[in-house]
């Protein structure tokens, strides 16, 4: 009669003898619940930096005038966030010019300048705006016809983790 998997496996267990497979060269490890672990002066420093209170890195900075939270749309007229003809502005995209037809009929839909934030755009360095422009024209599909999206690739120490926030800010 031929035996089921579950007792083969079974004398295969009780056969099993763990002390085979230690190393004769080697030590076996000591358990870790004999150890005692003491705080370290380094450890201390850690827990003293995390216990402070978090402070935007940036001096001077004194963050937005108006109460304006994330995903509330202001009244009013539509407008660029921040101003597109200020000197250094990256602007990432420029409506075209409606008529004055167009801006009466399409008061809803008017599309208006996406611009970086000056704060940011003012640390970016020139290779740096061109990423930037050109990853809002992947993610919004003006490279190419219906495909959405980039990779961030290339050499380190070139700002691609500062483009990308430039991006998304």
């Amino acid at each position: 009669p031929t035996l089921s998997t579950k007792t083969k496996k079974k004398q295969l267990y009780e056969k099993y003898d763990p002390s085979s497979l230690i190393s004769p060269y080697r030590k076996p490890l000591y358990p870790i619940t004999n150890l005692t672990f003491t705080s370290t002066d380094h450890e201390v420093l850690i827990k003293q930096i995390l216990s402070k209170p978090f402070k935007i890195p940036i001096p001077n900075y004194k963050g937005p005038t108006g109460f304006c939270k994330l995903g509330v749309r202001r009244a009013g007229s539509r407008q660029a966030l921040h101003d597109p003809f200020e000197d250094g502005a990256l602007v990432l995209y420029s409506p075209p010019v409606l008529s004055a037809h167009e801006k009466l009929s399409e008061k809803d839909i008017q599309p208006v300048h996406v611009v970086v934030d000056p704060i940011l755009s003012n640390i970016l360095r020139p290779h740096q705006r061109e990423g930037v422009k050109f990853m809002y024209d992947c993610v919004t599909g003006g490279q190419i016809d219906d495909s959405y999206g980039c990779i961030m690739a290339d050499e380190m120490g070139l700002g691609k983790t500062l483009q990308c926030i430039a991006l998304l800010w």
